[in-house]
């Protein structure tokens, strides 16, 4: 019967995808990474653009070894995080499917595992370059410099050894993009920092795409704002995703730790996240936690809810008023960010990520709602923050903002985005992706 399922996905028209993807039955899985949830809702898309496509996903053991059907899809729980011994597996199984030449693979840092089981990514793609497959890599970090994510990874900024791993790390990615056909990045700063390095000619760029089937999942906001303690007449901000050095939710907790009261309403900071399971063991990460709760701790306006499931998602951003994005350096797109967008929420930007607002879509977004660079940007001090959410909570402002949230979203959404994807999958060109909003 296994081998009957098999041969069943193993056609020339079939796609092979190579990545962390959700428990079964889920999205937004606890224990697994970001990636995954960004993986199935991109093939979904890819499906419902292209009914009757044979999907199959080689991708990480949870508990145990597992082969099953999902909603259409082929799933193979077939290789381990920080093991590259157990890609062997993922090399058998795309041999299995020899008909089979479209691959796709997403890649993010620390999604594989520790270091060497990420470095082994670059090897891994080129046999499966041998073995015939045209691979289409999605990349959703692009850095260079590890100076600017020293309090991510625990390297002092000014350790020498930086320079020799900034070397190292160029020399990955360009082992990891040679064989690889397609490259998709997903924002336009990206695309120019991987072509000072790899040329032009392979790398294009989709946005992150945005999910408008999370509704489906959605509990009582109600219940929510009870177990929260929110309040009818309280302005909500909320931190969405893992307590991460890089997103700076320390700086915003301790930012906003004295303030209580703007434009007559009590401020309330949700903090919806918790720790990231790829560094939970890491001395240097424990160190950064307990920081952050203490911080917390002395917060009378402060709650850390922990890993939010599935079904409170939508609540939660319900019961939002403003998202804040106070990263503190822009390596990835940001999945909270989407999130935003699903739920036509106001965000405001740290200025680390003022470059998002070059992509073509956001500017067009912003000149639709009438909405400047300087509603949304904020500087990384506690007055900037506090002037910008100042700003973002005055009636007018704050549905000119929902308006941009809402229009962006749609522009992003991963319906619409599958066209492009399945436009550099089909191709061997360069892709450029045009918002409708150009044409309209």
């Amino acid at each position: 019967m296994k081998n009957k399922i098999w041969e069943n996905y193993n056609n020339s028209n079939s796609l092979l995808v190579i990545a962390s993807y959700p428990k079964k039955r889920e999205t937004y899985s606890k224990g697994v990474c970001a990636v995954s949830s960004f993986t199935k809702n991109t093939i979904s898309g890819l499906q419902k653009e292209n009914p009757g496509k044979k999907i199959i996903v080689l991708t990480i053991i949870l508990k145990k070894p597992e082969v099953y059907e999902e909603d259409g899809i082929l799933v193979i729980r077939c290789f381990k995080r920080n093991n590259p011994l157990s890609y062997i597996e993922i090399l058998k199984n795309a041999n299995r499917f020899n008909k089979v030449k479209s691959t796709l693979i997403e890649f993010e840092f620390a999604s594989f595992g520790n270091t060497i089981a990420t470095g082994m990514i670059a090897p891994l793609t080129w046999l499966l370059f041998l073995l015939g497959k045209d691979i289409t890599m999605v990349i959703h970090q692009v850095l260079f410099d590890l100076k600017k994510i020293s309090g991510h990874i625990g390297i002092s900024a000014n350790n020498p050894k930086t320079m020799i791993l900034n070397l190292l790390l160029k020399l990955f990615y360009k082992a990891l993009t040679m064989p690889v056909k397609n490259i998709v990045v997903l924002e336009d700063e990206f695309k120019k920092r991987l072509e000072l390095l790899i040329g032009k000619g392979k790398i294009n760029v989709i946005p992150h795409g945005v999910d408008f089937n999370i509704e489906n999942n959605s509990a009582d906001t109600a219940r929510i704002n009870k177990k929260l303690g929110i309040k009818k007449n309280d302005f909500i901000i909320l931190y969405f995703g893992y307590l991460t050095w890089y997103k700076g939710v320390d700086f915003l907790i301790k930012a906003l730790k004295d303030k209580h009261t703007l434009n007559g309403k009590r401020i309330k900071l949700v903090v919806a996240g918790g720790p990231s399971f790829t560094q939970e063991k890491k001395a240097h990460y424990q160190k950064f936690l307990n920081k952050v709760n203490n911080e917390a701790k002395k917060s009378k306006n402060t709650i850390i809810t922990g890993f939010v499931d599935e079904k409170d998602i939508t609540p939660i951003f319900k019961a939002s008023d403003l998202v804040v994005l106070p990263y503190r350096t822009f390596m990835s797109s940001s999945g909270p960010l989407s999130l935003a967008l699903s739920h036509e929420k106001p965000f405001i930007i740290s200025r680390k990520l003022e470059l998002l607002l070059s992509s073509k879509d956001v500017r067009q977004s912003m000149d639709y709602a009438n909405i400047a660079r300087d509603d949304i940007l904020f500087d990384l001090n506690a007055k900037s923050l506090v002037l910008t959410i100042k700003n973002a909570s005055a009636t007018k402002t704050h549905q000119k903002m929902v308006k941009f949230s809402k229009a962006l979203g749609q522009e992003r959404s991963f319906l619409k985005l599958a066209k492009s994807y399945n436009e550099i999958i089909s191709r061997n060109m360069e892709y450029e992706f045009k918002p409708a909003l150009s044409s309209a």
